[in-house]
This record gives C-alpha cells, sequence and structure tokens, in this order.
C-alpha cells in the first residue's frame, strides 16, 4: 500500500490530505492531476542522442559547434546538455 497525497503539497502533513492506495492509485491520481511525466531521454520517441552520447559530449572539449555536427543536433542541444539544462538524469 501506498501513502497517496490529496493535496500534493511536499510539506504538508495535514492527515486529513492522506489516503491509502495501491500503486495504481497513486499512478491514476497523479494522471488525473495532470503530474504524470512523459518519456524522457533515449526512450522518447524523438531522441536522437542516447545516454552514451550525452555522457561523450560532456566529456567532448570541441566547440559546441563541432559537436553538435558531429552527433547531428544543434548547437543549443550540446549547451544545454553541457549545462545541465537537459538530459539530468543521466550522470
Amino acid at each position: 500500500m501506498y501513502v497517496c497525497h490529496r493535496c500534493d503539497t511536499p510539506s504538508c502533513v495535514n492527515p486529513d490530505h492522506f489516503f491509502l492506495g495501491t500503486a495504481t492509485d497513486n499512478n491514476a491520481d497523479m494522471t488525473q492531476k495532470g503530474r504524470q511525466r512523459g518519456p524522457r531521454g533515449e526512450t522518447h520517441h524523438a531522441a536522437k542522442l542516447t545516454a552514451e552520447h550525452v555522457k561523450e559530449i560532456r566529456r567532448d572539449k570541441r566547440l559546441n559547434c563541432e559537436i553538435a555536427r558531429g552527433f547531428g543536433v544543434s548547437e543549443a542541444t550540446v549547451s544545454l546538455i553541457k549545462n545541465g539544462k537537459t538530459w539530468r538524469h543521466v550522470e
């Protein structure tokens, strides 16, 4: 069983806002409230990179434009990866 939260405020400890449910109940609650996240990283249908590519990009010392050309992505994509704005789930 899960202890689910009605108001979704992380700091809230009001016991009236809690309810017991299964993982399925918790997921349904999340979906109903519009809090689910779509696929990310290489599981996204439009992904051009893999987690290994992202690691390579982060290690690469060349100019972003050169890296971008090599991976077939934009300079902005490379910059976002190197600055930790995207692909944060990849260490």
